[in-house]
């Protein structure tokens, strides 16, 4: 009887605790981010390791604006987690909207070291090079994007900027012909700016 107690007191805590973690999981679907940011810190407290909720904690912090808290969380998972491509993507799409585009570079060439075929690492490290000025290097790195995922819609918009600054104009507007094909909505105004 005695073990039978202990267990359900065990197991009850450890259901508590498991809620705190599946309610921050719901807010965050339904994008109260501040709440869902209060469910998981409060769930961390007791699991400090568990890599989805710093991840989903992040990410809620990243959409309320409070960045470098959100970058903490995606640092601490690649400590925690040297091989999770999710919290390098995350850390490159905060360094490149911060204008750091070496990091960029960092962040993504992590992520392809340990996936070549991620179309987004590749993406990213596109939009680095183009604003760094490598636009073979970019040009390379659309491609790799595209040939992962044929559908990428914004590889071949930002492929099809490159090549205009390459004075290759055919081609650029073949793929913004491709952007505007896949809803790429940015895809029309280039085609009519760039398009004759």
């Amino acid at each position: 009887m005695k073990y039978f107690v202990v267990t359900f007191i065990l197991l009850s805590v450890a259901s508590c605790k498991n809620e705190a973690s599946i309610n921050g999981d719901d807010l965050f679907d339904n994008e109260k981010y501040a709440d869902a940011i209060q469910a998981y810190t409060s769930y961390l407290e007791t699991h400090p390791d568990n890599v989805k909720s710093l991840y989903n904690r992040g990410r809620s912090y990243e959409e309320i604006g409070q960045v470098q808290k959100a970058v903490s969380d995606f640092e601490k998972i690649v400590e925690l987690d040297p091989k999770n491509i999710s919290a390098y993507l995350s850390l490159a799409k905060i360094s490149y909207n911060k204008h750091e585009y070496n990091k960029v570079l960092i962040h993504t060439g992590n992520a392809i070291d340990l996936n070549e075929n991620s179309a987004q690492a590749h993406f990213f490290a596109g939009r680095a090079e183009h604003q760094l000025g490598y636009l073979d290097q970019a040009v390379e790195s659309y491609n790799n994007a595209i040939r992962i995922n044929r559908d990428f819609g914004e590889a071949y918009l930002y492929r099809g900027a490159v090549k205009v600054g390459k004075d290759q104009m055919k081609s650029a507007c073949e793929d913004f012909k491709f952007a505007k094909s896949l809803n790429i909505p940015e895809a029309a105004k280039a085609i009519k700016d760039y398009c004759k």
